[in-house]
């Protein structure tokens, strides 16, 4: 079975960029044979790098990005053209990982599941789970080519002009561009078709709820989910829960619930208005949700918020 190599990386813990760069080199230039004390981030924009890195040896193409450990010596084995970012950075919590395809792939896209699922009410302190980072990963999305690359320019900016704060800047921004690449990951899990854990069922329910996160507020129905996906809607409906552990209708209903109380909070909004503004054409039946959902009615709840 297929293993993959990764990282798990600390989130209540922002890395410290050492060095930061863009460069461009030519043959007959070849990177130079070394051991460093701090990990290096490398990011192609055009051209070809060739490297190994302890036993494993890797080819890296424009939208390339790769991590080297700094408990592996690491060099250059063929001279080519290229212009890359690198940076070189210093992160205390991040553990390297070795795994089947499929373990990694179910824990990615397990997390993406609960993070859709959350209740904004909730929220209370920053998650403590760690960001799965991919070793070897090449970004192909013209988008988000793009943002990573914006990020970078904005990291060596804000690295180089040295005013007050400019590491907590760095460290922030770097992080951003490490939460983009961990996305990109479970991304192209999803993409991939040949997995059971990546199947086309999968793939759908991951695309219901992202679609009811945005469009929660319209005239959402089984006929629509069928037409929309080319599914039967009892069937990707019991997908659903197996993957969710509840109905689309429940996940629906929740989510227009935490939405609800958001805008309850405010004071400004009345009950009326919120619930059409969150899919309710019928404000009894909202109101009848709303109490199943947060165990008081909306007056109540609003009255209490204050």
């Amino acid at each position: 079975m297929e293993e993959i190599l990764y990282y798990k990386m600390g989130s209540a813990c922002l890395p410290v960029i050492k060095y930061t760069n863009k460069v461009h080199v030519e043959p007959p230039h070849v990177h130079i044979r070394r051991q460093l004390e701090e990990y290096v981030l490398y990011f192609l924009l055009s051209g070809d790098m060739y490297l190994k890195e302890g036993k494993r040896d890797y080819h890296l193409e424009a939208g390339d990005m790769l991590i080297l450990d700094p408990r592996l010596e690491h060099r250059g084995t063929k001279a080519a053209a290229c212009t890359y970012f690198y940076i070189h950075f210093y992160q205390e919590q991040l553990e390297e990982c070795h795994t089947t395809a499929d373990t990694i792939k179910n824990e990615a896209l397990a997390r993406r599941f609960a993070s859709l699922q959350t209740d904004e009410c909730t929220i209370r302190n920053i998650p403590s789970d760690p960001l799965l980072l991919p070793k070897h990963l090449h970004i192909s999305k013209p988008g988000v080519l793009l943002h990573m690359t914006e990020l970078l320019e904005q990291i060596t900016a804000s690295h180089y002009n040295k005013l007050e704060y400019f590491r907590l800047q760095t460290g922030c921004l770097f992080m951003e561009f490490l939460l983009a690449a961990s996305r990109e990951l479970t991304d192209s899990f999803l993409l991939e078709g040949d997995s059971t854990f990546t199947a086309r069922s999968t793939k759908i329910i991951y695309d219901i709820m992202t679609f009811f996160q945005s469009s929660y507020a319209g005239d959402i129905t089984g006929c629509l989910i069928e037409q929309k996906y080319g599914c039967n809607y009892d069937y990707i409906n019991r997908l659903f829960k197996k993957a969710t552990g509840k109905t689309m209708l429940a996940y629906l209903n929740e989510l227009r619930i935490s939405k609800a109380r958001q805008l309850l909070s405010d004071g400004t909004s009345r009950i009326s208005d919120v619930a059409e503004k969150c899919g309710f054409r019928d404000i009894y039946y909202f109101s009848r949700v709303f109490k199943k959902y947060t165990g008081t009615t909306p007056g109540a709840f609003t009255r209490n918020s204050f």
